[in-house]
């Protein structure tokens, strides 16, 4: 029996397709167009995004000169502005006047800007006025004094001896709750003196005690504990 003999180019193998120097030149092509394509609708997507950006609320600041210090601070909370009202000396301002405000009036800003309006003092105190003012504070904090209490012990001979005028400004100026003071003062006397309600009154409102007004006294007892 006679064995064909096959053609000797059939007897070659063939090569894969992934082999072939034509077949990545395509790959190559197509992966540039697509990237081509990909680039394109990027940047049509970014050129036509919408713009959202808020747009600041303005608002045309007011003269407060005119205004009640209640009143400004109310405009403030309304139109949302970042407001303080501080108070300062003023040579040429009655106390509790207005001195100035850090935006004109008439000028129109972002809302939720910073805006500081100034408060009269009146004219700035004496070094005497101030020292009488920080013992009173002392007193009052400490040690929880009357007003009257406090007015005495600054002017007698045997306390501090400020005059009249600089004990008055600091009584004037002293920043006390009297009916707390009355009340921490008649704790005092019901815890380490064991005194009934009645003489802890007594006792507060005396000349020759605490001396604070009846108002503030009845208010110490009505909130002492049973």
């Amino acid at each position: 029996m006679k064995s064909k003999n096959k053609n000797p180019d059939q007897q070659k193998k063939k090569k894969p397709l992934f082999k072939k120097w034509w077949f990545w030149l395509i790959v190559v092509v197509v992966v540039i167009a697509f990237s081509s394509m990909g680039g394109d609708d990027k940047s049509k997507t970014n050129d036509t995004a919408p713009k959202t950006a808020e747009k600041s609320v303005k608002v045309k600041v007011v003269d407060f000169s005119k205004m009640a210090r209640a009143d400004v601070e109310k405009w403030c909370q309304d139109n949302k502005m970042n407001y303080k009202l501080v108070d300062d000396y003023s040579d040429s301002v009655a106390e509790g006047g207005y001195v100035s405000q850090s935006v004109k009036a008439d000028t129109s800003v972002n809302q939720g800007s910073s805006l500081t309006i100034t408060y009269s003092k009146g004219k700035k105190p004496s070094i005497e006025y101030l020292n009488a003012l920080e013992k009173a504070n002392s007193y009052s904090n400490n040690m929880h004094m009357s007003k009257k209490g406090i007015y005495k012990q600054l002017t007698s001979e045997y306390g501090e001896q400020f005059p009249a005028d600089a004990a008055q400004y600091a009584i004037d100026h002293v920043k006390a709750d009297w009916n707390a003071n009355a009340l921490e003062k008649a704790k005092t006397y019901q815890s380490k003196m064991h005194m009934s309600k009645k003489a802890v009154y007594d006792q507060l409102v005396s000349e020759y005690g605490e001396q604070f007004e009846p108002a503030e006294a009845q208010y110490a007892v009505d909130h002492l504990s049973e």
